[in-house]
């Protein structure tokens, strides 16, 4: 394997590094959300209507789904392309 080669799969493994420290920092807050979300409902509840509530909790539900797909495919990209640089030593 060429240096062009290693260097291309080092740049390639440092995008997927930066991909997935994004994608954890969105789940943290996707957290937050959620956990504020559910300290409003307990707290308030008896003045909202609960099923805008529910359907607001519902999607924030799904985009913390999707985030974690998001943060999966990465590692596993990341993890793939981690056992192709070992070859190449």
């Amino acid at each position: 394997m060429t240096s062009t080669n290693s260097e291309d799969l080092a740049l390639q493994y440092a995008q997927l590094v930066q991909q997935e420290d994004d994608c954890v920092n969105q789940l943290v807050t996707c957290n937050k959300l959620i956990l504020d979300a559910m300290d409003i409902i307990a707290k308030q509840a008896g003045v909202l209507e609960m099923d805008t509530v529910k359907q607001a909790a519902y999607h924030l539900h799904s985009v913390e789904q999707d985030l974690n797909r998001k943060l999966f495919k990465v590692r596993l990209e990341k993890s793939i392309l981690a056992h192709q640089m070992s070859q190449s030593t």
